[in-house]
C-alpha cells in the first residue's frame, strides 16, 4: 500500500499503489495523481460518488505498460473499470471477486496471459465483461453460469480451447456473446436456446463441429450470427426461419452440407446472406426472394446446381450477388437486370448461357460484372457503358459475336477489362490511353466465337 499521504482517503492509497505495477506512466497521470490530496476525486479517468468513494475508473487508450496489482480490489465502491488498449500483461489478479458492485469491466486489447478467470464469476452483479484481443487460454469455465446478470460477453481474438460449456445456457440475460477467433472446439451446447435476450451471436474462426441447434426455441430476437470458417459437417436448419429479427447470417467455409432451406424465406429483415465456400447443393431457393431487405448475397463456391430463380429479381435493395463457382445453368433471369442498384455481379465459373438484354445497360451504379467461364452468347449491348459506372469487366471464355460496345471507355472509369481473345492479363487504367495503344498492345476490338 502506498504510505506517503497522510490525508489521502483509502481509495486514493489503493490507486496510487495500484500503479506502482506499471512500468511507464502517462502524463495524464503523473499530472493529476497527487498523492497530497484528501480524495483522489479529481485525478483523470476518475469518478466519484457524493462520499468521495471511487465508483469509476477509465484508464483507457493511455499506452500503459505493467501489471494489473491487486490493491485495485480495495476500491470496494467500484463500478465501472476500464482498462482496454493498453499494454497490461501477465494475470487478472484474483482480488477482483473484491469488486462486489462492479457492473463493467473491460480489459480488452492487452497481453494479458491469465487461464479464463473463472473467479470473475464471483462478482454479483456484473453485466459487461470484455477480455478480447488478449493471449487468455485454458477453457470455458463451466462457472459461467453463476453469472446470471451477464449481459455482453466479449471473448473473442484469444486462445480459449476445449467447448463451449452447456451452463452458459444459464446467462439468460447476455445480449451479446462473442466467442470468435478461438480455438473452441466441439458442439454448439442445445442450450444455447435459453438466450431469449440475445441479440449478437458470433463463433466464428474456431474449429466447431456437428449439427447447429439454433432456431428450434427462444433467441428469438437475434439480429445478428456468424457461425463461418469452422467444420460443422451438417446442414443449416430449417428452424434457421425462426429468427425472424435476423439481419446478418453469415456461415462462410463451414463445412455446410445440403440445399439452402426454404425458410430462411422468412428471413424479411435479412440484409445479408453469406453461405459461400460451402458443399451446398441442389437449388438456390426461390423463397430467398422473400427477403426484401437483401443487399448482399454470397452463396459462390458450392454445388449449387439449376437455374437461378427469377424471384431474386424481387430484391430491390440488393447491391452485391455472387453466385460464382457453382454448377449454375440457364439465362440470368431478365429480373435481375432490373434491380437498380446492383453494383456486383459475379457469376463466372458456372453454365450459365442466353445473351445479354440491353436491360443491363440501364444499371447506372453497376460498377463490376463478372461473367467469364461460361455460354453466354449473341452480341453484347452495344450501350454498355454509357449510363453505367463500370470499374471491371470480364467476359473471358463464352460465345459472344460481334463488336466490343463503341462506348465502355465512357467516363473513363473502366479500369479492368480482360481480353476476349487472346486472355492476356488485365490491362489497367484502359479508358486513360487511347485506343489504337490498346489495339496495338494486343486488345482487339473484334470479338470472336471461342
Amino acid at each position: 500500500m502506498y504510505t506517503l499521504s497522510s490525508s489521502l482517503n483509502s481509495d486514493g492509497l489503493a490507486l496510487l499503489s495500484f500503479k506502482t505495477h506499471w512500468t511507464s506512466l502517462p502524463p495524464l497521470i503523473n499530472s493529476t495523481w497527487n498523492p497530497s490530496h484528501s480524495t483522489p476525486c479529481s485525478w483523470a479517468g476518475l469518478k466519484c460518488n457524493s462520499f468521495h468513494r471511487v465508483i469509476s475508473l477509465n484508464l483507457s487508450y493511455l499506452d500503459i505498460y505493467g501489471q494489473l496489482g491487486p490493491e485495485i480490489a480495495n476500491c470496494t465502491q467500484l463500478q465501472h473499470l476500464d482498462l482496454s488498449y493498453n499494454y497490461f500483461n501477465g494475470q487478472i489478479p484474483q482480488s477482483f471477486t473484491n469488486l462486489h458492485n462492479l457492473k463493467y469491466l473491460d480489459l480488452s486489447i492487452n497481453v494479458l496471459t491469465t487461464p479464463f478467470p473463472h473467479f470473475l464469476s464471483q462478482i454479483p452483479l456484473l453485466k459487461v465483461l470484455d477480455l478480447s484481443y488478449n493471449q487468455l487460454h485454458g477453457s470455458i469455465s463451466t462457472t459461467i453460469a453463476n453469472m446470471t446478470h451477464l449481459q455482453e460477453l466479449y471473448l473473442k481474438y484469444n486462445n480459449f480451447s476445449g467447448s463451449i460449456p452447456s451452463s452458459i445456457g444459464n446467462c439468460t440475460q447476455l445480449q451479446d456473446l462473442y466467442l470468435n477467433d478461438n480455438q473452441l472446439e466441439g458442439v454448439l451446447p442445445y442450450s444455447l436456446n435459453n438466450l431469449n435476450q440475445l441479440l449478437n451471436f458470433d463463433v466464428a474462426n474456431n474449429k466447431l463441429t456437428g449439427t447447429i441447434p439454433l432456431g428450434s426455441s427462444g433467441c428469438r430476437n437475434l439480429q445478428f450470427l456468424d457461425i463461418s470458417f469452422n467444420d460443422f459437417g451438417s446442414e443449416i436448419p430449417y428452424s434457421i426461419g425462426n429468427y425472424t429479427a435476423l439481419s446478418k447470417f453469415a456461415a462462410v467455409k463451414s463445412n455446410l452440407v445440403g440445399p439452402i432451406p426454404s425458410s430462411i424465406g422468412l428471413l424479411t429483415k435479412l440484409s445479408v446472406l453469406r453461405l459461400s465456400e460451402n458443399h451446398l447443393s441442389g437449388k438456390i431457393s426461390s423463397e430467398i426472394g422473400n427477403c426484401k431487405s437483401l443487399t448482399e448475397l454470397h452463396l459462390y463456391s458450392n454445388r449449387l446446381d439449376g437455374k437461378i430463380p427469377s424471384e431474386l429479381g424481387k430484391l430491390s435493395e440488393l447491391r452485391d450477388l455472387e453466385l460464382f463457382s457453382n454448377q449454375l445453368r440457364g439465362e440470368i433471369p431478365p429480373e435481375i437486370w432490373k434491380i437498380r442498384g446492383l453494383k456486383y455481379l459475379y457469376v463466372y465459373n458456372n453454365s450459365l448461357s442466353g445473351e445479354l438484354p440491353v436491360e443491363m445497360t440501364e444499371l447506372k451504379n453497376l460498377k463490376n460484372i463478372s461473367l467469364f467461364n461460361n455460354m453466354f452468347s449473341g452480341v453484347i449491348p452495344q450501350s454498355l457503358g454509357i449510363n453505367s459506372s463500370l470499374v471491371q469487366l470480364d467476359f473471358v471464355n463464352n460465345r459472344f459475336t460481334g463488336n466490343l460496345p463503341p462506348n465502355l471507355c465512357y467516363g473513363r472509369k473502366l479500369s479492368v477489362l480482360k481480353n476476349p481473345k487472346t486472355k492476356r492479363p488485365r490491362l489497367k487504367l484502359l479508358c486513360q490511353v487511347p485506343r489504337l495503344y490498346l489495339q496495338e498492345r494486343g486488345l482487339q476490338m473484334k470479338l470472336v466465337t471461342e
